[in-house]
């Protein structure tokens, strides 16, 4: 994290690497495709392999910004087909050579269909006991990185309502989600933390070029009709890191109640630390998620270092355990169809559905 002036600290949080290739910016390539092994000089398979493995691109997720490689991205695929209908041969062995032509052609298809990358940067006021949304979680961080190996399992977010955030804090997965899916995502919490959500918002206007966020005010404590416009519209519900209290629970699937649609491809998808402190709280989260009608369609845990300093560990990163979940209405809620109870029982339903 950068210290900047005012007291404000600005991360410059990791790329949305969906995209992986940014085809506008030749000027930052400081390499040129010559510097790389030219055919006519028969270099090994070895310095070829080599050479494919370092143009690599990542798989979607969100990473630590980089280049995706030093060289010029727009000479790149040109040199990557010379290789692929060169009959390499100098390379005695057939099997190397099918590696070679293999590694390029893969090369080739990761830069298939690509646009700009687009880099989100959040604004941190000082963090209080009072205004703990000030602060991007680790279970935020955790969400958004995590949201592309989710897209089986949601909604079309296009066609099944709207996306609400509740406790969006400083906004970063609303924002990953209107980014990575192109779509409209309302993010909302409490009124003191959504001057610095409208900050966020607007700093990173420009980067989402396609999506788009709002912000709202949602204070689960006093869930009524006439609070938000979103009432029992949104196809999907996200929340990371939103029990803090031993009201939180009751409060957070009251409002889950108030804005989730009550249809069978509606879904929640939560986030949360398994912090020994707060364990009764994400128990009863459970609970009160069952009793409603929802049930978890898929879940996992993962780990990563929370940026606060535990004062009992010195300088040392706290490693955290994070649980997260994607809910969807059980079987047996009472406003499903008979057809839509079975359906959702068969095997395979959840991807199935997801991609229709």
């Amino acid at each position: 994290m950068a210290s900047r002036p005012n007291d404000y600290a600005l991360r410059e949080l990791l790329e949305i690497q969906i995209t992986m290739i940014d085809t506008d910016t030749e000027a930052r390539r400081q390499g040129s495709v010559h510097d790389l092994p030219q055919l006519y000089t028969r270099p090994s398979s070895t310095s070829l392999l080599l050479t494919l493995e370092q143009l690599k691109v990542k798989p979607a997720a969100w990473d630590v910004v980089e280049e995706v490689s030093q060289y010029d991205e727009a000479s790149l695929p040109r040199y990557l087909t010379s290789i692929v209908a060169s009959s390499l041969a100098w390379i005695e062995e057939e099997s190397v050579r099918e590696q070679v032509w293999e590694a390029a052609s893969s090369r080739l298809s990761e830069r298939s269909g690509r646009s700009d990358s687009v880099s989100i940067t959040l604004r941190e006021p000082s963090l209080t006991a009072d205004n703990l949304g000030h602060k991007t979680w680790l279970a935020s961080y955790l969400l958004a990185k995590r949201l592309p190996s989710l897209v089986s399992y949601l909604p079309d977010l296009e066609s099944s309502g709207q996306v609400i955030e509740l406790g969006a804090g400083t906004g970063l997965v609303g924002l990953a989600i209107a980014a990575m899916f192109d779509v409209h995502v309302h993010l909302t919490d409490l009124p003191a933390i959504v001057p610095n959500l409208l900050v966020n918002i607007t700093a990173n206007a420009e980067n989402i070029t396609k999506g788009s966020t709002s912000v709202g005010e949602f204070d689960w404590s006093s869930v009524r009709q006439d609070r938000i416009e979103n009432a029992r519209d949104c196809g999907l519900v996200v929340a990371a890191d939103p029990l803090y209290s031993p009201q939180h629970p009751a409060w957070l699937v009251a409002a889950i109640d108030h804005v989730l649609k009550r249809d069978v491809a509606a879904r929640v998808v939560i986030e949360l630390p398994l912090r020994e402190a707060y364990a009764p709280e994400i128990n009863e989260f459970k609970s009160r998620m069952e009793s409603l009608g929802l049930a978890i369609l898929v879940e996992g845990t993962e780990w990563g270092s929370e940026d606060w300093e535990d004062p009992h560990c010195g300088n040392e990163k706290t490693e955290v355990e994070c649980w997260w979940a994607v809910w969807r209405w059980a079987p047996s809620s009472r406003f499903l169809t008979q057809d839509d109870a079975i359906n959702i029982s068969q095997p395979g339903y959840a991807k199935a559905s997801s991609l229709q």
